[in-house]
């Protein structure tokens, strides 16, 4: 009897442990679960943080010009400051997220060249995305096969000065020569020039100054030119001028210029072509600006002749696709922290000025003449409380009555 009680007190002990050893390993299990789940919410709030500093950081990259000059300001706007540019820029939830699309665009360039081999090259291209940035890759190849690349990194359109809009001035003509180049089977010579920026060649001459005979004009872009001219007479004097385009337009017409066919001679040695085929000078230009697409050209001058054998242009990184411009950025953003029932008695906006108002040009206001938060106050911070555009503001400013 007492052997059958221990028996029974034993394995009622076993029963016990057992079930404690059961609930300690549940308990171990729900604890790791815990300590996981904190881990990797822990990892989340991390990369949401560095995500949301990245976004904020790839605006400096664009727009550390306009951060450096106006964060001496001696009143800032906090978050002009702390680098917030999200809080009012951009409708940034996608952003943040990293939702932006990040598509690879491939660019199809034209190429406004001879398909021949030729020491300048001039390459187009159209319909990129202004605020974007691309990558873009050129190879050359002369006529042994030697071949070099030439690589442009982030090149942003809107960054590119609009010469369009801003040029005005005329190329420079210079260096004007004439070389004899062959009498069979008819006699021929080769005029060339030189221009300060790229531009096209063209040329009128005859047996007077009035000319009567065109070259056809070539359109490639290009500062060394060189044109021929066909079925010369012997023992003539010809008169010339050159006329040379550039980009936008700007036209150039130099003076009357004269040669006799009998008195003709090499005046001008050609060079022999270095050993290394390399891309000596790059240069971008602005064709033509709109609000959402550019079309850019390139200029480019080899050391010896060679044509264009590949042209990549990638687009790399989107620009701010959500920038707000309009009363979104002006008025709404601005009420989010300071509300019209908190700032007290202001002037309205959101209203376009009457008949009988004159705004000042220091004072910008949106299309129709829409007056909004930062007519009167700048964004990022200024001189002055409350980031105020002038100490003279009043009523009298606008209101003439």
């Amino acid at each position: 009897m007492l052997f059958e009680l221990h028996a029974e007190k034993i394995t009622n002990q076993e029963r016990f442990w057992g079930l404690m050893n059961r609930f300690n390993l549940k308990s171990n299990m729900v604890r790791c679960l815990i300590v996981l789940s904190l881990a990797i919410a822990g990892v989340f709030f991390a990369f949401s943080a560095w995500s949301t500093q990245k976004t904020e950081n790839e605006c400096l990259a664009c727009h550390l010009d306009v951060y450096r000059k106006e964060g001496s300001s001696s009143y800032k706007h906090a978050p002009f400051e702390n680098e917030e540019c999200n809080t009012c820029h951009l409708k940034q939830e996608d952003a943040v997220k990293g939702k932006l699309p990040r598509k690879k665009q491939i660019i199809e360039p034209i190429v406004l060249t001879n398909p021949g081999y030729l020491t300048e090259h001039d390459i187009f291209l159209k319909r990129l995305i202004t605020g974007s940035c691309y990558d873009i890759n050129l190879v050359f190849k002369d006529v042994q096969g030697n071949k070099v690349k030439t690589s442009l990194r982030c090149v942003i359109p809107e960054r590119i000065q609009n010469r369009a809009r801003k040029d005005k001035k005329l190329p420079v003509i210079s260096g004007i020569r004439v070389v004899r180049i062959e009498e069979a089977p008819f006699l021929s010579t080769t005029i060339m020039w030189d221009t300060d920026e790229p531009s096209t060649s063209f040329i009128e001459y005859g047996l007077s100054d009035q000319y009567g005979i065109q070259s056809p004009e070539d359109i490639a872009l290009v500062k060394h030119h060189r044109v021929n001219i066909y079925k010369l007479t012997h023992r003539k004097d010809y008169h010339f001028r050159i006329i040379s385009r550039d980009i936008f337009g700007n036209q150039t017409v130099s003076e009357d210029c004269v040669f006799n066919t009998a008195k003709m001679t090499s005046d001008v040695t050609e060079k022999g072509e270095p050993k290394k085929l390399a891309v000596n000078n790059v240069e971008i230009f602005m064709q033509r600006k709109r609000a959402k697409t550019s079309d850019i050209s390139l200029y480019l001058e080899t050391s010896r002749i060679a044509n264009v054998t590949v042209v990549e242009c990638e687009k790399v990184k989107d620009g701010c696709a959500n920038l707000s411009v309009g009363k979104e950025l002006t008025i709404d953003v601005c009420r989010r922290c300071h509300p019209a029932d908190a700032i007290g008695l202001t002037h309205p906006v959101g209203v376009a000025a009457k008949p009988t108002t004159t705004v000042p040009d220091y004072l910008p206001t949106l299309r129709g003449g829409i007056m909004t938060c930062v007519t009167c106050h700048f964004a990022h911070g200024g001189g002055r409380k409350y980031f105020a555009r002038s100490d003279t503001i009043s009523c009298k400013t606008c209101h003439r009555e």
